[in-house]
């Protein structure tokens, strides 16, 4: 894999956008990237680890926390890497977990971690951006784009941090660590975390089958207390005992059945004696309530005989209606012929009024006449005066346009010399513009340094202030976790002191002399434990604690892990504030300052150019020029054109003389001709109307005088008709035997003739059947007495009481006899469960043990694997440290035990050729250390590549190692790595070293400022 130019976005300790071009580092082969201690120099490395795998390079820090904390919330954090493997060139492209500000509001939005890969073998490097990032290979699934590129470079991210990355200084430390910190340091150099996770596993499987074991215990030891029994024995007497006792419920419960049955037949039988009475006293009600109805219905007879005699007389009563009607249409239309005569009158009389009026008009009729000719005469001495007409408007018209000439010429030349006014004051104020511009220049870039100083001051004050009350809190919240961690240890020693005296005590209770005891077979029992043998929810107590325990555990250590970090932070904050000088203002009086005079200076800015002042100057001094010419000529234009005005008017007036001045316009007199004829018609037109309404309204009346005669004849014959009608009506009520009042009462139950019919004959129908139930209810009690309901009620319910109470009495030794047999059963299968459980512990637990290192060598699993990876390391590193050393050093790992094959650990010792000794590593020179630690990185990474199938490396880098070498050894050193570089590989160096900086010029320098680092490229010399 070759890197060739990485992009780093509010990335680590940079704020902004950063780009590492690796492509002439590579050219150099061996190449450094330097700056001083937490300036950056590692977060490169971070940033192509992070690009490749989603984790940093050292996996102390997720892709969580590698946003910058420079950062602000609007620029999102990313990572972008172009690079090659083979002839394939990629582009990878991720972006952490983070919280930003949204694209709508100010709101802060969580965005996910996100991955996209692209192939960018046809695309030039340079030409690969946002825009052309090359041909999708997955995007967006972070997951997917992480197999693709471990398919790609053929090695995991751990792998890479071992055979890219090297860990130099890690090895370095190997060296003089002592036992327990070398396991430590190995295990993060080796991968054994496959190792781990299998013990872990063993160990939470034994875990689960243990507490499988003493669940059962403690579930049929519950099932038997829940019963008051101690053991499965007593359990089944108890079901033996209860299994009689339902039998001989049963028979008690069937007895008291039978007598219940009994008292049951007999109630019912005094309930059907007992109806039999009810239905002859409801027989003799009803048959009295029928006779009670007898009046009532001699009443309705004698109404259907009346109504059947009112039905001859209807039809003359309706005859005589009918004519009474007509009698009082005919009153009302005479009435009506009254008034419409009456208003015919009234019309004609004001009709001869209004031509009476109109004659006497005559005479404005005539002189409406008389006026209309006059006014035709008029007209035309005004329509032959026209020519003068049309040219005094001509010559006026013309006066008025060279009137207007003048007033636009003299408006001309007041604008031409406001122009020039403001041309030469605009230019005077430009050239003042132009000096103060220079003025606040100046002034700027002093206020701006100012402004710089201050905020780097302010920044780093808010930064120690920050992280003080971070690491106070920190410091607290750790001591508090210890406290915490404290109280929980001591209250699981005291829960399982209290569980095992608990379990003593109910050990020591079923012990017997003679009998062996359980756990350690002694057949005398000489002082056995004492105490309560109750031991229920003590080993769940136990349990409690012992997980209350362990997560406080880890909690104290990740409470001390973030202590530290916060205390780190602050003593660099306080480092970098001691370093700088306080302002005499603070930022955002600076600030005011500066923003005051940038929009001044952009107000200065935004005024006229001078070369176009200047022009506008002298335009301004052309254009007054020629104004001042065409107004001179205005001015003798506007003079002749008034006076052939006045002459053309003179000549108009004295042809119109005898003429009213009003009517002198051709329209005028028209518009007053149209009103004297359009009033000589409407006074004409006015006298023939009132003619014609004196002649209609003559006739009208006549018409409504004739119709009033007719309508007074009717109204006579009318009234002769209706009185027959009545003489009729009277004749046919005396024929029926009616008068007025039973008339009218026998001709309103017409209409119920059916209905009273229909009533009368249910009524009959009804007295037949009361009869006859009267008389069968009768016959049904012959011989019979009323029975005794409420003692045989009370018989009944007597029994009932009996059979519930044995009923009660067996449900209950039934319910609990089935609860037993259930229980027995239950117990049955658990402890066939715990057999078989406590025997997989058996196995399991031993298997647990033995790779958790409680074994005769005291040797865990994951130890074993890193001392067999470990020897294959010491192997490849001891090719090169023979090679760095002369042949005089080698590496051992020691042994132990008579056959020289039991592994002693993990300590090294060096053999020495020159005195022929072994000899403990840290007793290594500086120097020869670090050629040993290199030695034992370059072995790693060689173990490493064999293991992923001899993956070609196109670039290593080594981080630090060089700062406590003398000249000799680090010139040895650098020869090493120039070793190291071939044709197809390259060497990077993590240093602060000037010396190193010196002997490999090419590479990248990480500036630290106060506002975060920035990266720049170095050109070899």
């Amino acid at each position: 894999m070759r890197p060739i130019k990485m992009s780093l976005t509010a990335f680590g300790p940079f704020p902004d956008t950063q780009t590492v071009d690796f492509r002439s580092a590579l050219g150099a082969r061996l190449f450094g990237i330097y700056g001083p201690t937490g300036a950056g120099k590692t977060s490169i490395l971070d940033g192509v680890c992070f690009s490749l795998f989603g984790e940093s390079s050292g996996h102390e820090r997720q892709g969580d926390d590698l946003r910058s904390h420079h950062a602000t919330p609007d620029i999102e954090t990313e990572v972008s890497l172009i690079f090659e493997v083979g002839a394939k060139r990629y582009h990878v492209v991720r972006r952490p977990r983070q919280t930003v500000r949204g694209k709508r509001g100010d709101a802060l939005v969580e965005r996910q971690h996100w991955a996209a890969l692209y192939d960018a073998t046809d695309i030039e490097v340079d030409d690969i951006d946002v825009e052309n990032p090359g041909v999708v290979m997955e995007e967006r699934k972070v997951e997917v784009v992480a197999d693709r590129m471990r398919s790609i470079l053929n090695y995991s991210a751990a792998q890479f941090r071992q055979v890219v990355l090297l860990p130099q200084g890690q090895f370095r430390q190997l060296l003089t660590a002592t036992s327990d910190q070398r396991s430590a340091v190995l295990r993060g150099l080796f991968d054994v975390s496959l190792y781990e996770r299998f013990v872990e596993r063993l160990k939470a499987e034994a875990s689960v089958l243990r507490e499988e074991v003493e669940s059962g215990r403690s579930a049929i030891n519950g099932h038997l207390q829940a019963h008051a029994v101690s053991d499965t024995d007593a359990l089944t007497a108890l079901i033996e005992t209860l299994m009689a006792d339902a039998g001989d419920q049963t028979a008690g419960r069937d007895a008291a059945r039978a007598v219940r049955d009994t008292a049951r037949v007999m109630l019912q039988a005094a309930q059907q004696i007992q109806d039999r009475f009810k239905e002859h006293d409801a027989a003799l009600d009803g048959l009295n309530g029928v006779l009670a109805r007898a009046p009532e219905t001699d009443v309705l007879k004698l109404r259907k005989m009346a109504a059947g005699r009112a039905v001859a007389s209807v039809a003359a009563d309706d005859r005589a209606n009918e004519a009474e009607n007509d009698l009082i249409a005919g009153l009302t239309a005479r009435t009506l012929a009254a008034d419409q005569a009456s208003e015919a009158a009234r019309i004609l009389s004001e009709a001869v009024g209004g031509l009476q009026a109109s004659a006497t008009r005559q005479l404005e009729r005539d002189a409406a006449i008389a006026a209309v000719t006059q006014l035709e005469g008029l007209k035309k001495r005004v329509a032959g005066a026209e020519p003068l007409r049309e040219a005094a408007r001509s010559s006026s018209d013309a006066a008025v346009e060279a009137k207007a000439a003048l007033d636009m010429a003299l408006e001309g030349h007041d604008a031409a010399e406001h122009a020039h006014a403001a041309a030469t004051a605009e230019l005077i104020g430009g050239q003042q513009t132009v000096l103060r511009i220079s003025q606040v220049h100046g002034a700027l870039q002093v206020l701006r340094q100012a402004r710089d100083h201050a905020a780097q001051f302010a920044s780093a004050t808010g930064a120690v202030d920050k992280f003080a009350a971070a690491r106070s809190a920190a410091l607290a919240n750790h001591e508090r976790l210890v406290d915490a961690l404290a109280a929980c240890r001591t209250a699981e020693s005291a829960a399982e002191e209290a569980l095992a005296s608990a379990q003593a005590a109910h050990l020591a209770a079923k012990l017997e002399d003679g009998a062996p005891c359980p756990v350690c077979g002694a057949k005398e029992h000489p002082r056995p434990a004492g105490g309560a043998e109750e031991g229920l929810g003590l080993d769940a107590a136990w349990r409690q604690a012992r997980s209350a325990r362990e997560a406080a555990d880890a909690d104290e250590r990740q409470a001390a892990q973030v202590a530290a970090r916060a205390d780190g932070e602050w003593t660099q904050a306080v480092t970098t504030l001691a370093a700088l000088k306080a302002p005499e203002w603070d930022v955002a009086a600076i600030s005011a300052n500066v923003l005051a005079a940038e929009e001044e200076l952009e107000a200065l800015h935004a005024g006229p150019d001078m070369a176009a002042v200047q022009a506008a100057v002298d335009t301004a001094k052309l254009q007054l020029a020629s104004t001042t010419s065409a107004l001179a000529a205005a001015r003798d234009q506007h003079v002749a054109a008034d006076k052939t005005a006045t002459s053309a008017a003179a000549a108009l007036a004295a042809s119109l003389a005898d003429v009213p001045e009003d009517l002198r316009d051709a329209a005028a007199v028209t518009l007053r001709l149209q009103a004297a004829v359009d009033h000589r018609d409407q006074l004409t037109d006015a006298h023939q109307l009132a003619v014609e309404n004196e002649r209609r309204a003559s006739e009208a009346a006549q018409a409504a005088r004739s119709g009033l005669n007719h309508a007074e004849d009717r109204v006579k014959e009318l009234t002769t008709a209706r009185d027959a009608q009545r003489a009729s009506f009277v004749a046919a009520k005396a024929t029926a035997g009616l008068d007025d009042a039973a008339y009218a009462a026998a001709k309103a139950d017409i209409p119920n003739i059916e209905e009273l019919t229909g009533t009368i004959a249910d009524y009959v129908a009804g007295l037949a059947a009361a009869q006859d139930r009267k008389d069968r209810a009768v016959a049904a009690i012959i011989g019979l007495e009323r029975p005794d309901l409420q003692a045989s009620s009370a018989a009944l319910a007597d029994a009932d009481a009996i059979l519930t109470k044995a009923e009660e009495l067996l449900t209950t030794t039934t319910m609990r006899l089935s609860q037993l047999q259930i229980t027995n059963a239950l117990v049955a299968r658990l402890a066939a469960e715990l057999a078989d459980a406590t025997e997989r512990y058996r196995v399991l637990g031993e298997l647990a043990q033995l790779t958790d290192g409680r074994n005769a060598h005291r040797l865990r699993l994951r130890d074993f694997a890193i001392a067999a990876t470990f020897d294959l390391v010491l192997e490849a590193a001891n090719q090169r440290f023979a090679r760095m050393s002369r042949a005089r050093f080698s590496l051992l790992r020691k042994y132990e035990g008579g056959d020289g094959r039991a592994r002693a650990g993990l300590d090294i010792e060096v053999y020495d050729a020159h005195t022929d000794q072994k000899r403990d590593a840290h007793t290594l020179s500086g120097g020869e250390g670090f050629l040993a630690s290199l030695s034992l990185a370059l072995g790693l990474s060689d173990v490493v590549q064999a293991e992923a199938g001899g993956v070609k490396l196109d670039a290593i880098f080594i981080d630090e190692g060089f700062g406590h070498l003398d000249d000799e050894t680090l010139d040895v050193a650098l020869d090493t790595l120039r070793d190291l570089v071939g044709q197809d590989r390259a060497v990077g160096v993590i240093s602060h070293v000037e010396a190193v900086k010196e002997q490999i010029p090419m590479g990248f320098d990480v500036v630290r400022q106060p506002q975060g680092s920035v990266i720049s490229q170095r050109v070899g010399i």
